[in-house]
């Protein structure tokens, strides 16, 4: 199996997990607003689930594609190149895709709250001291997520440094 079908099978396990996440996130965020506040809008929550589940289906019908976008090209030339660089390039992106799965849904939920708490109790909703802290973890896990998913080529570089020194 080559690099890119390793990483298309990866990005389609990925939209399934995503499309059970995101909907049962959604939902459960849905009923536990509606059950504080009768007058709360299905609107936004309809908005969120059609969202994770048109991602999920793009992800899901074109996952070859953006395996090929990730991965640097290949040519013929290239195809002597050691293995240890082709998997490399797709451990990265899958240590990407897990930290980005973990990040993501994480900072939409400590967004979504504090903007329903604040709507909904504006005099009372207060945020735990540790909020921030929280945000900004997920912020930074998103930033390395993101560098690791796009390209680690930097950290090749380093780690192949380290190997020969």
């Amino acid at each position: 199996m080559s690099p890119i079908q390793s990483l298309a099978v990866c990005v389609r396990l990925f939209s399934i997990w995503l499309l059970w996440y995101g909907l049962t996130h959604v939902s459960s965020t849905y009923f536990t607003a509606s059950g504080a506040d009768h007058e709360t809008l299905l609107a936004p929550f309809i908005v969120g689930a059609i969202l994770v589940a048109a991602i999920c289906v793009l992800l899901w019908l074109f996952p070859t594609f953006l395996a090929k976008k990730i991965l640097p090209k290949q040519s013929d030339e290239e195809n002597t190149k050691p293995v240890f660089e082709d998997w490399f390039s797709v451990g990265c992106s899958l240590l990407g895709v897990w930290a980005l799965s973990k990040a993501i849904p994480a900072l939409g939920s400590y967004l979504i709250i504090n903007y329903l708490g604040q709507k909904m109790y504006p005099d009372s909703f207060s945020v735990s001291p540790d909020w921030h802290l929280h945000v900004a973890f997920n912020v930074l896990q998103l930033l390395f997520g993101a560098w690791l998913f796009l390209g680690a080529r930097g950290l090749k570089k380093i780690l192949v440094w380290v190997r020969e020194t």
